[in-house]
């Protein structure tokens, strides 16, 4: 039987009043002219995306560090991937499409999420050796579920190709970095797509 889909939460103010804080810390870190000022380091850090659905993203973030710095960051889920579908529902389960439109369809139990994102954005070094993150990106990810007639249909939460917004922490002990952030995807019709980032690295100090 089919399952109710989940409306998008409002966040999207929130989250945007979250990065307009996270700028106005970074001009105060920098301003505050830091007691621990870090040499020039590039960092490689593994990152994993973790969410409500059971499958991880995973990728990896360059970073370039001083007392500013920046970083660019590429993820791709590790579910399995089927782009292509048939039919679209709407946010009753019903298809809004074909030629058994306004049906509830029945599923095969086989299920898809498509997942890649790729940002960049500005670290700043706060008064330890921590660096406060925040940038933007493109995304896209889309659910897709098989049909009892092998035919695929898309949910109707599936953000698809949408703008990426995050940020968060990043330490570093000696030659280990740890990252730790929040990822949100704004797709079509403002359907939102949640995110927390972790990662562990290594430094290269030349």
């Amino acid at each position: 039987m089919p399952t109710p889909m989940q409306k998008p939460s409002p966040s999207l103010p929130i989250l945007l009043t979250a990065l307009l804080s996270a700028w106005v810390l970074c001009a105060s870190a920098r301003n505050a002219a830091p007691k621990y000022v870090s040499p020039m380091r590039t960092s490689l850090i593994l990152n994993a995306g973790i969410s409500d659905y059971k499958q991880p993203a995973l990728g990896f973030t360059i970073a370039r560090t001083h007392t500013w710095g920046y970083y660019a960051n590429f993820m791709i889920g590790l579910s399995e991937m089927h782009m292509r579908y048939d039919y679209l529902i709407d946010a009753d389960s019903r298809l809004i499409n074909g030629d058994d439109k306004g049906l509830i369809p029945f599923y095969s139990g086989r299920r898809a999420v498509n997942r890649l994102s790729a940002s960049a954005g500005a670290m700043v070094q706060m008064k330890i050796p921590l660096f406060l993150y925040a940038g933007a990106g493109y995304g896209y990810r889309t659910e897709t579920r098989e049909l009892l007639n092998k035919k695929w249909v898309q949910t109707a939460a599936s953000p698809g190709h949408s703008a990426v917004v995050e940020a968060g922490l990043v330490g570093q002990v000696d030659n280990v970095t740890i990252m730790a952030g929040y990822m949100m995807f704004i797709g079509q019709q403002m359907h939102l797509y949640h995110e927390a980032k972790i990662g562990i690295g290594y430094i290269f100090k030349k």
